[in-house]
């Protein structure tokens, strides 16, 4: 008696875990593509393709720097800041520092540390970043909704 009821208490809690370890591996999979979507930012960064990098941000995107009205559209700033870089050959990288991501797993936050130099123009810049991303469902590509950063010179 005491081992059927010692296997009734396993396969409950068995069936009560298995919900969660499919929810996690869902987050984990989401937390994935994030990364994932940081290291093509990087490469595009990396190989100057300024339209791939254009292209990771929604049309209507925010952009907000400090001391500046907030712009939107991908068309603005972004794509003369972005132009500019690619143009310069300058290096820009971003890396992740924390991550929060929605239940249903269509918009993220990410916040970490940017680096950006155009050696040509002689400037360098380190600072923090925070991206507002969304995507449709789960197969959909990460667009950046919001790009919030502040920069500081490197000397």
């Amino acid at each position: 008696m005491r081992l059927i009821s010692a296997l009734s208490s396993c396969a409950v809690t068995v069936s009560m875990a298995l919900p969660i370890y499919a929810e996690t591996e869902a987050q984990a999979k989401t937390r994935e593509s994030l990364t994932a979507f940081n290291e093509r930012f990087n490469e595009l960064a990396a190989t100057h393709d300024a339209a791939g990098l254009i292209d990771l941000y929604h049309e209507e995107a925010y952009w907000i720097a400090p001391a500046t009205r907030p712009a939107q559209g991908r068309d603005g700033v972004p794509r003369q800041t972005i132009t500019f870089m690619a143009e310069n050959k300058g290096e820009l990288s971003h890396t992740i520092e924390d991550l929060f991501i929605s239940d249903d797993g269509t918009q993220a936050v990410m916040k970490g540390v940017t680096r950006a130099a155009v050696e040509s123009q002689g400037f360098q810049l380190e600072g923090t970043y925070i991206y507002v991303l969304e995507r449709e469902n789960e197969n959909a590509p990460w667009r950046i909704v919001l790009d919030m950063f502040s920069n500081y010179a490197v000397e």
